[in-house]
């Protein structure tokens, strides 16, 4: 273990220690690494020397915004942590956190205010120095009112600002002691002021002009085709690349990636998004597939501004008249939970909710009964990824099947978002999505949801509800929580008026799964969220 590491990192049951969080978290997830913080894979393998290539397919597309403060695209946020770096980052599988730009972690993680230290000798990949005022940039552009970027609604309720001390100091004030502040900064990604102040924002999302100071840099660039690497020779931090170049290559289609992992010399080394259907097939043929429970879910979003969907027992009733184990079983081949939480069974924070909603179609005739509502006619907005549109056939059932008259409106993802964005009056819509790109912090995947900076409140108008603002300022107690027990406690309650109200909530949780070839390439793990990463990968052949 390489001790300039280790000393800079935590792992994760330190770290939930460290923020105080041990108490809300509960039983830490078997299979932690004891040792803090990553190291190189380079050390791992005895290889001091980078390796050559690899090759990597990805089920989603590059022409998503490449803009590391404003994008929940997978790919892009994928890549951007082999690109950019945070004051602190976290391990990829264990979450656990490390300095990456700041030289150590905080002195005193109780304190609302730090000095944070830049790593020294830490270089962009255009060759300029990282400086404070890079980082002042970019925490200006998370908190800037008029401008909001997505990743605001996860800093504004809590971070004052940042300032610069000297051109290698920053100082950081917080409106209270939060005690997931550090895992929260990995979000951050430092920009280079000096290449995107004053850009327009076109030139922020497109990928070729992506800039950081992390182990990888773009070498070349072609939507919807792939995105090209090359090791950042400057790069001095924790994470020593074992690749001099990798290529991530679009692969939307399911088959297509089943094809390029078994093609031979002419294929790729490694995938994400691996369909279940595939998964035999795949080890049959020698291969490593792993899967990891996650945050990934099929969610439910009623239009609560349309009655009767403004009727919490009408939420309630159409929820529990779908037969979730049904859809998980034709729609992902089994391999998900129905949601008994807003959170999976695997976060930290997971929290059995009061209200639950296993299959009862005659508990559901009670309640849509209760509401006075009669021959209820729906209509269902959905995306046209495969496994959605088997999902949304098992949910029209099981709805027709208790006298209400299902219409489903399946889109293209582009055409989704279009709709919903512009405000169609449809009046229920599936989603898919995993807040844990962000972070694993309960007020974080919630927030991720339950924002007025996210599509779907602006949408239903349920953020303008006097339960929305109770359901905020419950959220808003628990990050303020003097103690753990406080914090759990108050993070529960919140977690049971979502459940209760039904507004946003999934359906299941679903496992993700990665294939590579262990002939060709070592120290690979699944991730829990979309994606690869390949800082402690070596090629074996």
């Amino acid at each position: 273990m390489r001790g300039t590491v280790e000393h800079r990192g935590l792992d994760r049951r330190a770290f939930l220690k460290y923020t105080g969080l041990i108490g809300a978290a509960g039983a830490v997830t078997a299979g932690v690494a004891a040792c803090g913080g990553p190291k190189s894979s380079g050390s791992v393998a005895g290889n001091a020397a980078a390796m050559d290539h690899i090759d990597v397919a990805i089920g989603y597309n590059n022409n998503s915004s490449w803009d590391p403060l404003n994008t929940g695209s997978a790919f892009a946020m994928a890549a951007h942590n082999h690109i950019y770096e945070g004051l602190w980052d976290a391990e990829a599988v264990t979450r656990n956190p490390y300095a990456a730009l700041a030289s150590e972690m905080p002195a005193d993680p109780k304190s609302s205010e730090w000095t944070v230290k830049l790593r020294s000798g830490a270089t962009f990949h255009d060759g300029k120095p990282v400086t404070a005022d890079d980082v002042v940039f970019s925490f200006g552009r998370v908190l800037n009112t008029d401008k909001k970027v997505l990743t605001n609604a996860f800093f504004a309720s809590w971070l004052n600002g940042v300032s610069k001390v000297d051109d290698s100091t920053v100082k950081i004030s917080m409106k209270f002691p939060f005690a997931a502040a550090v895992q929260r900064f990995s979000i951050v990604k430092i920009m280079p002021k000096h290449v995107f102040d004053a850009q327009d924002g076109d030139f922020l999302k497109q990928g070729k002009n992506a800039v950081g100071s992390g182990p990888f840099k773009v070498k070349s660039h072609q939507d919807t085709s792939f995105t090209a690497f090359e090791s950042h020779a400057g790069y001095n931090g924790a994470l020593k690349p074992t690749f001099k170049s990798m290529q991530w290559n679009v692969s939307v289609d399911a088959a297509a990636r089943v094809g390029l992992l078994t093609s031979g010399v002419a294929g790729v080394q490694i995938s994400d998004n691996i369909p279940q259907d595939n998964i035999d097939q795949l080890k049959g043929k020698g291969l490593n597939v792993e899967g990891v429970d996650s945050m990934n879910l099929l969610g439910l979003v009623f239009n609560t501004n349309k009655a009767p969907f403004n009727d919490k027992r009408v939420r309630q009733a159409l929820r529990m008249a779908i037969d979730t184990q049904k859809l998980i079983d034709v729609a992902i081949a089994g391999q998900g939970t129905p949601a008994t939480s807003f959170l999976h069974k695997a976060s930290p924070e997971y929290y059995k909710a009061a209200t639950q909603y296993d299959y009862n179609p005659e508990k559901a005739k009670q309640l849509l009964a209760q509401a006075g509502v009669k021959d209820l006619a729906v209509t269902l907005l959905s995306t046209n990824i495969s496994w959605t549109k088997v999902a949304v056939n098992t949910i029209k059932e099981g709805w027709d099947a208790v006298g209400v008259a299902t219409t489903l409106d399946i889109q293209e993802t582009a055409a989704f978002n279009s709709k919903v964005a512009a405000g169609e009056p449809v009046d229920a819509l599936t989603f898919s999505g995993n807040p844990n790109q962000f972070g694993a912090d309960a007020d974080l995947n919630i927030r991720w949801f339950y924002s007025n900076s996210n599509t779907f409140l602006p949408w239903n108008k349920w953020g303008e509800t006097a339960e929305f603002k109770a359901l905020d300022a419950q959220l808003n107690a628990a990050i303020q929580a003097s103690n753990p027990a406080e914090h759990k406690a108050k993070t529960n309650a919140a977690l049971d008026t979502i459940a209760d109200e039904a507004v946003i909530y999934p359906v299941m949780h679903m496992k993700l799964f990665t294939a590579w070839d262990p002939k060709k390439v070592n120290g690979v793990k699944a991730l829990d969220i979309p994606g690869v990463n390949l800082l402690k990968a070596t090629r074996t052949a």
